[in-house]
């Protein structure tokens, strides 16, 4: 059974503050609050909207088949499997980028890791983002570099979204899974054409606070970037 105390680790593992949260999944921050010190039941909706968040299985009893989404998702917030990210990013301060190379990482991985490492890994992963002929270690590379503390390579991130289609395009997937809450070849498609969204106005709204998050520069880019695909189809019927 999933307790509070849990989707609050969850959360702070995954620097988000309540706020952050409650504008993300629409539950106040108020009742998020309650949810979380045990004074309100974990609901399943509850639950739904952690795991759309953060990019993680919550729910106990699911033998799904793994999916890129799922990759490390639990072990990036759980403290039993607080060494097995700092195992990664001694990979990576090590240099050895093979550990990016397997499956696309969660938005709660790459927070994880981008607090684990410090300034020098982060010049190598921005290099391994524009220097491996793999485009999943690139934007996996790619998504810890935009979660450095202080955005202090912002600008790089941009530069790589801007000119590489490969990444951008898993990075695009990858953002619109998480903020609407939908699985990854969905949101694929939903970005290949916005067209499709049965839900415009209400995926914009989302979008919009995804593109205000401080934390991330390749989802504010991201986030962008799809208001501004979405915006001729804002207001139809």
């Amino acid at each position: 059974m999933i307790r509070g105390q849990q989707l609050r680790q969850l959360r702070q593992s995954a620097q988000l503050s309540l706020d952050e949260l409650a504008s993300r999944c629409y539950l106040s921050k108020s009742y998020l609050g309650l949810v979380e010190t045990g004074r309100k039941p974990v609901t399943a909706t509850v639950i739904g909207e952690y795991e759309r968040v953060l990019g993680v299985r919550v729910s106990d009893g699911h033998d799904d088949d793994v999916n890129r989404r799922m990759f490390l998702g639990a072990v990036a917030v759980a403290a039993a499997n607080a060494s097995l990210i700092g195992d990664l990013g001694a990979s990576l301060a090590g240099g050895d980028p093979g550990p990016l190379a397997i499956v696309q990482t969660s938005n709660a991985v790459d927070h994880a890791i981008a607090a684990t490492v410090d300034r020098s890994v982060w010049r190598k992963m921005a290099r391994w983002s524009i220097g491996e002929s793999s485009a999943i270690t690139r934007v996996n590379a790619l998504g810890i570099v935009a979660k450095a503390p202080g955005q202090s390579l912002g600008a790089h991130v941009v530069t790589v979204l801007d000119h590489d289609e490969a990444v951008r395009d898993l990075y695009l997937a990858a953002v619109a899974a998480r903020v609407l809450g939908v699985d990854h070849a969905t949101a694929a498609a939903y970005v290949a054409d916005p067209a499709r969204l049965p839900a415009v106005q209400l995926a914009a709204h989302r979008f919009a606070g995804e593109a205000i998050v401080a934390g991330d520069a390749g989802a504010r880019w991201c986030a962008a970037t799809m208001l501004a695909r979405m915006a001729p189809h804002i207001g139809r019927r």
